[in-house]
């Protein structure tokens, strides 16, 4: 999923920031990217479109603080990130984050690319992220979802983003099959 046409410097100031898909940036809000020295209105306005037309959008949630990627973080980073989300999504994240850690109990919440994220034994096992007419629960694989395909049929995704209604939370079953799964695929893993 390439980007559409952009000038020389905006398509390096994404490549500097280790963007290399269009479909990343639906995890970057609109305001980080203008951030980034190259990056023009002209090129933003050039990005909204391409994401619309793949049925995608800018990040909604909090902006990132000064990285632009990678991991940090804990709980109040977490908690953070959901005060800046608008109910009723913020309360059905909330629900999902009860879920995702009623299931993996010891798991390490984190902030990875810029989304609220949970580590078991060092590996992102799920996460989530809002956005303006959705939700999204991310398995942080991009061949989780395809092994649950029955019973993701009406939930409308991508490779590695599951969809959801803002003031509606995944059925705990689902979740708890969804990390089941990604589970195994860490598991499997020489270290």
């Amino acid at each position: 999923m390439g980007f559409p046409k952009l000038a020389a410097p905006a398509r390096r100031a994404l490549l500097a920031a280790g963007y290399t898909r269009l479909d990343q940036l639906a995890q970057v809000s609109e305001s980080d990217l203008t951030k980034l020295h190259g990056m023009g209105t002209t090129a933003i306005a050039a990005l909204r479109e391409a994401l619309h037309e793949r049925g995608l959008s800018f990040h909604a949630g909090v902006p990132a603080s000064d990285h632009l990627h990678g991991v940090a973080g804990s709980p109040g980073e977490v908690d953070e990130y959901l005060r800046g989300v608008e109910e009723p999504g913020r309360s059905t994240l909330q629900t999902l984050r009860r879920t995702i850690l009623e299931i993996v109990p010891d798991a390490e919440q984190v902030i990875s690319y810029r989304v609220p994220a949970f580590r078991v034994r060092g590996e992102t096992v799920a996460g989530f992220a809002a956005f303006k007419n959705h939700l999204s629960y991310l398995p942080f694989s991009g061949s989780v979802l395809s092994q649950l395909a029955d019973e993701l049929d009406g939930y409308a995704m991508t490779k590695s983003s599951l969809h959801f209604p803002v003031d509606r939370p995944l059925p705990k079953v689902l979740v708890k099959k969804l990390i089941a799964v990604r589970l195994a695929q860490v598991g499997g893993r020489s270290r």
